[in-house]
């Protein structure tokens, strides 16, 4: 135990390794914190959305738009969404006017939504059908409900009773019905079980980010060893050979332990406590590794070069692991330690 708290005391006392290691992990926690934020608006469509109207219909129809995954909505007036569809930072503006709600109940459902886009834009006409979606629901169930009041008969349901018994057939097995898709690879018959989204690529790349970050403050902080080997220090050090495994074992959680916070926060702030574990373990392995190359190294630059190719090679197939699987690729770029990780964290 005297040889972890040594070597803790060691690593924090390296004031300028220290600061570095500060430094440089804000500044990349708040790039990967940036590009994720940026990643979930990016991978849809930007549009802009203005309520004129407070129905429930009309609250149902924005719901449905924020809840779209292909649609980034930024509601707000229509004088601030029109300056940033000049500056290009939204494609087009949905304006839901008064009265949309009641025209819904009464069946006039056209023209009930404006559109405010550019002279070159190609994107509300493709949006069409998803805000028609939207809005499909409330559509079929007051034309229903307008049909069933047309009935004869003097014993009829409230709206909200009508409503009630809907809500009910929808939850019924005999009459819902949902529809699920299979995304299957032609060329290797491989069936995947989820979409391949913007979103998803996004994280891969941020994941493999974090892992070039952890990679990197294993190998910086292990490059102590090698100084040691070098000054002589390590060899005043060494022990009878009964307790040198316990004192290696002892000089690793030293520097495992000084890693241990960048890992924590930047795996839960990526994504939650699975991500926390997830790049703990990664973190763990990456320790072992570079506390086995700079034992057996002992030079300082030698170790710095091979750390270098360590860090840049995993890297690389990490971020080739995130295409191939998309693209195709071999087989074993999916097993490589970046591969893992980035898999574990989506």
């Amino acid at each position: 135990m005297s040889r972890f708290i040594l070597r803790l005391k060691i690593c924090l006392k390296d004031r300028t390794a220290g600061i570095c290691y500060l430094i440089s992990s804000i500044v990349v926690l708040a790039l990967l914190l940036g590009l994720e934020s940026a990643g979930e608006e990016r991978s849809s469509i930007p549009v802009g959305l203005v309520m004129y109207d407070e129905s429930e219909e009309a609250l149902n129809f924005a719901n449905g738009m924020k809840n779209t995954p292909s649609v980034y909505v930024k509601e707000g007036e229509l004088e601030d969404l029109r300056e940033e569809l000049l500056d290009g930072l939204i494609e087009c503006i949905f304006i839901v006017d008064e009265g949309f709600g009641e025209n819904i109940r009464l069946g006039f459902p056209d023209e009930t939504i404006r559109v405010i886009s550019g002279e070159d834009d190609r994107v509300s006409v493709i949006l069409s059908d998803i805000t028609a979606g939207n809005m499909i629901y409330d559509i079929c169930f007051n034309k229903a409900y307008r049909a069933y009041k047309a009935l004869n008969g003097e014993v009829q349901m409230s709206r909200s009773e009508y409503a009630d018994v809907v809500a009910a057939l929808k939850e019924d097995s005999d009459f819902a019905f949902t529809f699920n898709l299979t995304y299957e690879d032609s060329s290797t018959k491989k069936i995947e079980e989820k979409e391949i989204t913007n979103g998803m690529i996004y994280k891969q790349m941020i994941a493999g980010m974090l892992a070039m970050l952890l990679c990197l403050i294993a190998f910086v902080s292990c490059n102590c060893f090698c100084l040691e080997y070098e000054s002589g220090v390590a060899y005043r050090l060494k022990e009878l050979p009964g307790k040198r495994l316990p004192s290696e074992t002892m000089d690793f959680f030293g520097i495992f332990v000084y890693t241990l916070p960048l890992g924590l926060v930047a795996g839960f702030l990526i994504s939650g406590v699975n991500g926390l574990l997830y790049s703990v373990a990664y973190l763990f392995f990456m320790c072992i590794l570079c506390t086995l190359v700079s034992k057996l190294i002992k030079k300082t630059e030698t170790y710095q070069i091979a750390g270098a190719v360590i860090v840049i090679g995993l890297g690389v197939l990490g971020f080739v692991s995130v295409f191939s699987g998309i693209i195709g690729g071999p087989e074993f770029l999916k097993y490589t330690p970046n591969a893992i990780y980035i898999n574990m964290l989506l």
